[in-house]
């Protein structure tokens, strides 16, 4: 890949040239397909502060990045803001006056609504949390049938022990859908984040403001995030499309996976690739093109991809190396042996502590002791899986399974139901992860956007039976900056092969 100076030394490549090219005056539309580590925001930033256009728009996935592009962003005529902004601003000119709260009130009230006082709280619970993620995500639902999906995919379904009340996943969908409904119909005194994404796509609210749209990470953005992005473009606007459709893996929570190249038949657009990265050592380049073939290599450094024994893992990682798997338990049982050991490790994802609490106080009501935790947490995982499987529900069936094997693994190391509850408190947080004195542990999906100088990768947690699980291996592998670990399960020792 051939590179030619620019301002202050840094070296352009010819594919960003030609996606600056686009910016400063191309035609159309276009669609940028940038690899793990390439320089996307860089390229895309330089690309904003050439455009000619009056009034740009740079869609920013949160608000942290909104800020770090605007102080970035030296066009006076462009501005970068996230897309809940930008739908804020358009329900605020329909209706004046409203609170904003990111609780759970908004969605209480709606739930509270629609079921009435009757209903237990625990399915209201249910109803409000459905009527959020579809208002997050399928916001133009009206019809049973329409969230399915996003019941299962995100645990809004009763248990059995509700159903012959009544109260099973059909109700809690039609629930869900009253309150969209009563939602999107009624003004409120307060307003959360889903309806500001809700209400401007619902109620057809959106201007149409921008001469240039810029759509940042689009393989991670819903449905619904899109139709804002398009909704704020004026007519004979440009858009331009950023992401990687090999990092798409958040298909389970709604993202459309598809929407790069969905956009770009829609939009008619030019296709600009941007493949070569500067984080990646060229060996783990290599391994990774395997899954990804334009994936190139930009960087000064060779690094290497090593493999390892699982029995050689605890004495081989270091602090401020990363351990990713493709589920949670191996990194629970992982960690607890790191920590035994009185080292700092730490998993990725404080709410899924929190879920895994609520499983805890559910089955430990009584206080059982950790012989019975295990009986219970045994049988949960056959009533989950097994009525999971019956709906033809694998991704969940999966995830209820290692749900189950992470509990167990706590549940050993555990004396108490409330020991329980605090080891996972200390083990699943957001804060201090990928600092130097500590060892990152977290699923592929939680360390997406992030990168170490040393990765190990719990190879026998990954698999390649369809496209996102192959993207999700390349994530993995594009994490490790100069050293990515590839670790084999242990073999059985001899005595234990035949049993």
């Amino acid at each position: 890949m051939a590179f030619t100076h620019g301002l202050g030394g840094f070296s352009w490549s010819a594919q960003q040239l030609a996606i600056f090219g686009w910016f400063e005056h191309g035609t159309g539309n276009a669609v940028v397909v940038a690899r793990a580590g390439t320089g996307k925001t860089t390229t895309i930033i330089e690309g904003v502060n050439r455009a000619p256009e009056q009034n740009i728009l740079l869609c920013a996935f949160n608000k942290s990045i909104a800020t770090e592009l605007t102080n970035r962003i030296t066009n006076p005529r462009a501005k970068a803001q996230t897309l809940h902004s930008i739908g804020f601003a358009a329900v605020r000119r329909y209706w004046s006056g409203l609170q904003v709260d990111f609780g759970s009130k908004r969605a209480d009230s709606l739930a509270e609504a629609v079921c009435g006082a009757r209903t237990p709280d625990v399915i209201k619970r249910l109803v409000g949390k459905l009527c959020t993620k579809a208002r997050e995500i399928n916001p133009h639902a009206t019809t049973l049938g329409d969230i399915t999906d996003l019941l299962y995919a995100f645990e809004c379904e009763p248990d059995e022990s509700w159903q012959d009340a009544g109260y099973d996943a059909a109700y809690v969908e039609k629930m869900a859908l009253a309150a969209m409904e009563l939602a999107a119909s009624k003004k409120p005194l307060v307003i959360d984040g889903a309806d500001m994404i809700f209400l401007p796509v619902r109620n057809g609210w959106l201007s149409k403001q921008f001469d240039l749209v810029v759509v940042d990470e689009a393989q991670d953005m819903t449905v619904a995030q899109l139709e804002i992005a398009l909704g704020v473009l004026k007519a004979g606007g440009r858009m331009a499309v950023v992401g990687d459709d090999r990092q798409a893996i958040y298909g389970f929570r709604g993202a459309d996976s598809d929407s790069l190249f969905r956009l770009e038949r829609e939009l008619k657009a030019q296709r600009f690739g941007l493949t070569a990265t500067r984080r990646c050592g060229s060996a783990i380049v290599a391994h990774a093109n395997r899954l990804v073939p334009d994936f190139e290599c930009a960087a000064a450094h060779t690094g290497s991809v090593q493999h390892l024994g699982e029995e050689q893992l605890i004495p081989s990682i270091a602090n401020g190396d990363f351990l990713l798997s493709r589920s949670n338990a191996p990194l629970v049982s992982t960690a607890f042996a790191l920590l035994r050991q009185g080292r700092r490790a730490r998993i990725a994802g404080r709410d899924i502590g929190a879920g895994l609490k609520t499983i805890v106080r559910k089955l430990g009501k009584g206080n059982p002791d950790m012989e019975v935790m295990i009986e219970r947490i045994d049988a949960w995982r056959e009533r989950e899986v097994k009525r999971f499987e019956a709906a033809k529900r694998e991704a969940q069936a999966e995830q209820a399974n290692d749900k189950a094997d992470t509990l167990l693994v706590v549940a050993h190391e555990s004396n108490s139901v409330a020991d329980m509850e605090q080891r996972i408190d200390g083990l699943f947080t957001d804060d201090g992860l990928g600092q130097a004195g500590v060892i990152t542990c977290s699923s592929v999906h939680r360390a997406k956007g992030l990168e170490a100088d040393r990765v190990f990768v719990l190879a026998y947690t990954l698999k390649s039976h369809t496209i996102e699980e192959q993207n999700i291996d390349y994530v993995a592998t594009t994490r490790a900056k100069n050293t990515l670990v590839l670790v084999a399960k242990a073999q059985p020792k001899p005595e234990e092969a035949g049993k």
